[in-house]
């Protein structure tokens, strides 16, 4: 029996997004849990709008959403009022950030960059994946912090020596040397990893249909790594597989208001 495992994520997201923000109405002190939820209901939901109906404005509403999902939880955060885990504040959690890029939401993408962790969480993520996501918040920033960019690509090349080579890294290079050669081709071989990746995740004890059929079809980091290269200059480039002209929203496009991520 085949299934449509994209209408079985879609069915199940909107389920559990409207479970999660009728609990965010309902709580004077809502856990972390309730706006990481939403952010991933609303990134799959946009995945599945794009991979079903090719809607590109509605897969950009939708993408705006969870930045503002990311956004609301930050600014909560650092209100002091309630301390948080510090496993949901984790630089390198890139669902919301990477979505608002891709959306054209710059004004978001900025306001989680300024609201981020700063340094590293040992013991909580890897730190080649805070470095990239540290990295991109500080391109996003004005004005330009170019001593502390460089200082994270110092850093990121002396950990990748001790381990594992990080296409990442060649991506924020050639971004540094406005590059578009090297960094198209930076771009070609992350997609090439991340395909790899998600065949050997289908070997998986824990492989899951759902995510195989939305966020393995679509890579979003990529795409917020494009509409930086957008950002500065470095096109036109080419489509590439997982990054597909659809999903590679123009500037411009309407976007919903600042707190549209409430009411789904």
């Amino acid at each position: 029996m085949s299934h449509d495992y994209v209408e079985i994520a879609r069915h199940n997201q909107s389920l559990i997004l409207a479970e999660t923000l009728e609990a965010l109405a309902q709580s004077h002190a809502p856990p972390a849990e309730l706006f990481s939820n939403a952010a991933v209901c609303y990134r799959v939901l946009a995945l599945c709008t794009l991979l079903q109906e090719a809607d590109t404005e509605g897969f950009a509403g939708l993408l705006c959403r969870a930045g503002q999902a990311r956004l609301a939880f930050l600014e909560l955060a650092s209100q002091g009022t309630r301390r948080y885990e510090p496993g949901f504040l984790l630089a390198s959690d890139n669902c919301g950030f990477s979505d608002a890029l891709a959306s054209g939401d710059l004004d978001t993408a900025r306001a989680i960059a300024r609201l981020s962790p700063t340094l590293h969480g040992q013991d909580l993520e890897y730190e080649e994946d805070y470095l990239f996501s540290r990295f991109l918040h500080l391109w996003v920033l004005a004005p330009r912090d170019i001593a502390g960019l460089e200082l994270a690509l110092e850093r990121w090349a002396s950990v990748v020596e001790e381990g594992d080579p990080d296409t990442r890294l060649s991506a924020c290079r050639a971004l540094m040397e406005k590059s578009p050669d090297r960094f198209s081709l930076a771009l070609q071989t992350l997609v090439t990893e991340r395909k790899r990746e998600y065949r050997a995740y289908r070997k998986q004890l824990d492989f899951d249909e759902e995510v195989a059929a939305t966020t393995g079809k679509v890579y979003l980091d990529g795409l917020a790594l494009l509409r930086l290269a957008e950002l500065e200059g470095l096109g036109p480039l080419p489509a590439y597989e997982l990054l597909p002209e659809l999903a590679r929203i123009p500037l411009g496009t309407p976007l919903p208001g600042p707190q549209a991520w409430r009411v789904g």
